[in-house]
């Protein structure tokens, strides 16, 4: 048994130790407070970044699409100058694309996508995308078949008209690219029984084997890989296509096999309005662009 005095140099040890152990959690408080400042100090800055370049970026680049599209329309100059207009237009379009994807996964990463929702004209968005397409489409004779009913469900559809556009725009380049040359692309938009948006885009590509299924929406993923592979890309589409359904509260689905083609389904319920929301809009495109979009 141990004696008063040592007892009492044990608890004085033992207090000793716990004023020490306060201390340290002390420090590490502190730290992991001025940690979570610096946190939320880097995704403001973070907000703030991804929106000053996507306008730095954006503007003169629509510049450039409309420009290129005036210089098309005008026909001057011959058709030398007509064709390098349209090529401008074309590979503009195309970079415009490209970039949208990648700000697009940037906002999703940083959890700053929220819908806006509005009455869509769902045929204008669609024949929009699909004549964005034509060139880079015929550079492999690949016709693009739109089956878009101009009926009064797709001319006042609730739902956020940016994100439906990125949908449908990656779900055609998507079938654009893994077409062969002379192949068929088909994009066909109905309402179903239920009220819901229905976008089905078909390719008679390669195919995806179903074990695949799954892989082709995870980010950054290509079933091909390394310098050597046959089809470009970030592999962003597919996933942003799926997180962008998500968002929305639908669904996308893929039925294919290898050797006979793909079918894309992106399924969207009708969202609900707000007062502040309550507006329509003729074609997706007006979301997209501030000044060059009207002309």
């Amino acid at each position: 048994m141990k004696t008063d005095e040592e007892l009492i140099q044990e608890l004085t040890i033992r207090f000793a130790q716990s004023r020490k152990a306060f201390s340290d959690l002390s420090v590490v408080n502190r730290k992991l407070v001025e940690m979570n400042r610096r946190l939320e100090q880097s995704e403001s800055l973070k907000s703030n970044f991804l929106s000053n370049i996507r306008n730095e970026i954006n503007n003169p680049l629509n510049a450039i699409i409309g420009l290129a599209a005036e210089l098309t329309a005008m026909g001057q100059g011959g058709e030398e100058v007509a064709n390098v207009a349209s090529l401008i237009h074309s590979e503009a379009s195309n970079l415009d694309f490209q970039l949208r994807n990648i700000f697009m996964a940037a906002e999703l990463e940083a959890g700053e996508v929220d819908p806006h929702i509005a009455q869509v004209n769902v045929a204008a968005l669609v024949d929009d995308a699909v004549e964005s397409f034509r060139h880079s489409a015929s550079r492999k004779a690949v016709s693009i078949e739109p089956v878009v009913p101009h009926e009064d469900g797709l001319s006042r559809f609730p739902t956020d008209a940016e994100k439906l556009q990125v949908i449908v725009s990656n779900l055609l380049a998507n079938a654009v690219e893994f077409s062969p040359v002379g192949g068929v692309v088909t994009i066909a938009v109905t309402i179903d029984a239920e009220g819901y948006l229905v976008v089905a885009v078909r390719d008679r590509g390669v195919g995806i084997a179903e074990e695949n299924y799954l892989r082709i929406f995870d980010r950054f993923t290509q079933l091909e890989s390394g310098t050597t592979r046959s089809h470009p890309g970030q592999g962003l589409g597919l996933s942003i296509t799926k997180a962008l359904a998500d968002l929305l509260q639908g669904t996308i689905a893929v039925a294919s096999s290898q050797g006979e083609g793909s079918l894309f389904t992106a399924t969207l319920p009708p969202n609900s309005l707000t007062a502040d929301e309550n507006v329509f809009a003729e074609g997706g495109n007006l979301f997209l662009f501030d000044e060059m979009s009207e002309k």
